[in-house]
């Protein structure tokens, strides 16, 4: 016999999003709740692990009203509104249904039940087994039918026949209906005979089999009892009507039309965009086409191999970006692939000879081949292609080897970490498995060279790869072997202090709240708030710091709450997570990353030194710990307002382009603008607030969020957007023609032909759509921004090997940078950075640069 799996859509998704609610709520990068899907996901995979099924269905309500509202009123009349991270969900759950194929259905009048009682009797004949969470569907069990119930949270599930319902409740399958009559059910509102329950009914039901047998020997019930079943004999009734489950309704599938399917691309696709990877690995395509090019150990490299375009693979272990051992080097092309151990490559001349030459190889991750050949005394220079930039180039989801292995299908019979062990913990080294393991990765590597050139000029960013993003391996690579000194002493200082505020913060938060607890808890802390002191809580009890922030004139306890993570952040993250990361020479070298934000801007990591706050004066001291090399000082120089001249320049805005022309502040000139007054009448809080609008603009904010974030309402957000856009017209014409291009092309581009796919523009789902627009806003400008810091870095290093200077480039943050600079070149440096900042580029505004230096980063600042 077949088997049939009929899953109830709504019970499991319903129940996969209480399930994981209370923890951290999974969520996309953007900000798209998931974790009913993912819990939906789970349990429907578990399912047809143990149903193997042929035909799989998933039955969905189609809402009100049904025939049961038209029969009684109140039916779920006392069900609570929906979780709006629950309702924006349900399209995404089907979404995931339709991307692996599945049926699914719904129909008005009836609901997933009947659907699914209808189709389970339709089939006699069949193996069916039903996926809920609802009891109510065990009447529908006989003995071709079972429940697969679902028991604890959403990997637990027990499979309920006729005699394991027997033997845990006691009754038949269709005595289920009887047990609804008399005892009800609240969470459809189902009244039953008042004051009866579970236990009481079973009790009837054991003695009587039926309700109707109930009331035939009404007279043999005695008491409070019979007094209860006479006054609501009448819903007894209804509720067994509303508890009966329709399986006459006509479902318009032959089992045939809803076999199990085969998941294809378009499943893993769907786990991708909802970066639900474990599930995407999972379903990633394995077949590999079959190579014929060789593979072979060798003493010294071929001389065929010594060419443009051939990919050398550096072999190091698994250990951190600096204490990478290197083992040796892979070479190869399209055809050929040779290994060659490191003691014998340091021997041969010719291989030594082609990576010192410009412009010749191409390799994964330039910068850390650099920083490898470095280490080991191997000349470089400076390296033609890199792979690892490219294909994140070509598409912007892939930021990791992993993903480019998934992505291009690499061979995948030996892992790194089976050759060398973990981070952190290695193991002993096979030789032939790691050659081998090195011959596989160039093979693979090698394979890409002319597909990523070919869809680099076809997109238009050959010009962004070749003059942009490669030159700037060169100055990352030596700006993280520079590294900038770090002052432990200060560090100590800092978290000494900071400890004793965060103590003195504790104190008055336990005699504020009458006991001690762990405040680092979000669980204890709910119970301290919405338990002991009784603020009123949300459906979630959330202690999250925008929460806390909406209370804090509601009660004293909450500014010592948020100003005591204040300071334990800056404790754990900054003042002891800094010291670790300092290295025997003194200095922090964080590791700059090209290819993790597909705006374009570098991030940092390892530490990531992009984040030290410069909201508050506290967080600003942590960069008292970064200091000048001894007789030098640090110069930082930044950007003005660069997003916001990329924007007037982008959008060629007149009013906007004037202002920067003539010098005028622009916040003020926003200020003037919004609130309707002349320019000696702008007010600091004006500008403060027109200053929230002009970078809110940039970051496509909405009026709920210009209005949160001002502590406005949404009426007067929505006025000064309204006002703004007026009086910056142009600037509303780019961003509507911005979404309309995204719209058409699935993509964004920056002045530099920078693309940024952003497939969330043509979602189903609202939340997606609106996150999309905003990203397509924002892109051009922040991705233009990034892209001309990156020009003039370059830039900037170039002059200064020219000059032979003896300071240094060590940081860029964003939009500033920072040099360690010899006491004897500061006016050589502030005029060579700021002209290099501000004349990298002509646009229709100017470029504002000021260099400012000090002994540390916070006298620099």
């Amino acid at each position: 016999m077949k088997n049939l799996l009929l899953i109830d859509g709504n019970s499991m998704l319903f129940r996969a999003y209480y399930a994981t609610l209370y923890g951290r709520m999974m969520k996309t990068s953007n900000g798209i709740p998931t974790n009913a899907v993912y819990g939906f996901i789970t349990m429907i995979n578990k399912a047809l692990d143990m149903v193997k099924p042929d035909a799989v269905f998933v039955a969905w309500d189609a809402g009100k009203p049904t025939f049961r509202h038209e029969t009684y009123t109140e039916y779920k009349g006392t069900r609570k509104q929906l979780d709006q991270e629950l309702i924006v969900q349900f399209p995404i759950a089907r979404e995931y249904l339709d991307s692996y194929g599945i049926t699914r259905y719904e129909c008005e009048g009836i609901e997933a039940d009947d659907i699914i009682g209808s189709l389970a009797k339709k089939y006699p004949d069949v193996n069916i087994h039903i996926l809920s969470s609802d009891r109510d569907l065990l009447q529908l069990i006989d003995p071709t039918t079972d429940v697969y119930l679902m028991k604890k949270g959403i990997t637990e599930m027990e499979v309920m026949n006729e005699e394991k319902l027997m033997e845990t409740m006691g009754i038949k399958p269709c005595q289920i209906i009887d047990l609804k009559a008399l005892m009800g059910d609240s969470a459809d509102n189902i009244p039953g005979v008042k004051g009866i329950g579970e236990k009481t009914a079973l009790k009837l039901l054991n003695e009587y089999e039926t309700v109707d047998n109930v009331y035939e020997h009404i007279d043999e019930i005695k008491g409070k009892l019979k007094e209860k079943l006479v006054t609501d004999k009448e819903k007894a009734f209804l509720s067994k009507y509303l508890a009966t489950i329709k399986t006459d309704a006509d479902i318009p599938f032959t089992i045939d039309e809803i076999a199990m399917p085969q998941p294809g691309d378009t499943l893993h696709d769907f786990y991708v965009k909802y970066e639900m990877n474990s599930f995407a690995k999972a379903t990633m395509n394995t077949d590999k086409v079959e190579k014929h090019s060789t593979r072979e150990v060798v003493h010294i490299i071929s001389k065929d191999l010594l060419c443009d375009d051939s990919v050398v693979y550096a072999d190091v272990d698994n250990e951190a970006y600096y204490d990478a051992q290197l083992y040796g080097f892979a070479i190869g092309n399209e055809t050929k692939n040779e290994y060659i151990t490191l003691s014998d490559a340091l021997q041969d001349e010719a291989f030594l000879q082609y990576i010192k030459e410009d412009n010749h190889m191409a390799v994964y991750d330039a910068k850390n081949f650099y920083h490898t050949c470095h280490k080991n005394n191997i000349p470089c220079g400076n390296i033609a292609f890199d792979i690892m930039i490219a294909a994140f180039l070509v598409d912007g989801t892939i930021s990791d080897y992993d993903k480019l292995q998934e992505k291009y299908n690499f061979d995948r019979s030996i892992r790194k970490e089976d050759v060398y062990g973990k981070r952190g913990k290695p193991k002993l080294v096979d030789e032939q498995q790691q050659q081998n393991y090195a011959l596989m990765q160039v093979d693979d590597l090698s394979d890409l060279i002319k597909p990523l050139k070919d869809e680099l000029n076809k997109m238009e960013m050959m010009d962004l790869f070749m003059n942009i993003e490669m030159p700037l391996t060169r100055v990352l690579y030596a700006m993280e072997k520079e590294g900038v000194y770090t002052s432990l002493q200060t560090l100590d200082e800092i978290a000494a202090a900071t400890a004793k505020k965060i103590d003195d913060l504790s104190r008055q938060i336990y005699e504020m709240a009458g006991m001690e607890f762990n405040i680092n808890s979000p669980k204890q802390l709910a119970v301290i708030l919405y338990d002991e002191l009784g603020l009123k809580a949300g459906k979630k009890r959330s202690t999250a710091a925008d929460v806390l922030e909406k209370l804090i004139h509601v009660h004293p306890i909450i500014p010592l709450l948020l100003e005591h993570r204040k300071y334990q952040k800056i404790y754990s993250t900054y003042a002891v997570g800094l010291s670790k990361h300092i290295q025997s020479d003194g200095k922090i070298h964080t590791i700059f990353n090209q290819i993790q934000t597909q705006t374009g801007r570098l991030s940092s990591s390892e530490p990531n030194l992009q984040n030290i706050s410069v909201r508050d004066e506290e967080g600003k001291e942590i960069r008292k710990a970064f200091v000048a090399s001894p007789n030098h000082v640090l110069l930082s120089a930044d950007y003005s307002q660069i997003e916001l001249r990329m924007l007037a320049h982008m959008a060629n805005e007149e009013q906007m382009i004037d202002a920067f022309n003539h010098g005028i502040d622009i916040h003020t000139k926003t200020a003037m603008q919004i609130f309707d007054v002349d320019h000696d009448a702008v007010t600091s809080n004006m500008r403060r607030s027109a200053k929230t609008v002009n970078f809110g603009i940039v970051y496509g904010q909405s009026d709920f969020g210009l209005s949160e974030q001002l502590g406005i309402s949404r009426k007067e957000a929505h006025s000064f957007i309204e006002k703004y856009f007026a009086s910056y017209p142009a600037i509303k014409t780019f961003m509507d023609a911005t979404i309309a291009y995204c719209e058409e092309n699935g993509y964004v581009k920056t002045i530099f032909n920078r693309r940024r796919y952003i497939p969330e523009i043509s979602d189903k789902n609202y939340m997606m759509r609106e996150f999309g627009k905003r990203a397509a806003m924002n892109a051009p400008i922040q991705g233009s921004a990034a892209d001309l810091i990156k020009m003039a870095m370059i830039s900037i290093y170039d002059t200064m090997q020219k000059r032979g200077v003896k300071s240094r480039m060590i940081l860029q943050i964003h939009d500033e940078l920072i040099f360690d600079v010899c006491e004897d070149e500061i006016e050589l440096m502030k005029e060579l950075v700021e002209d290099g900042m501000q004349n990298i580029m002509k646009l229709k505004v100017p470029l504002i640069a000021e260099a400012s230096i000090g002994k540390n980063w916070y006298e620099a600042k």
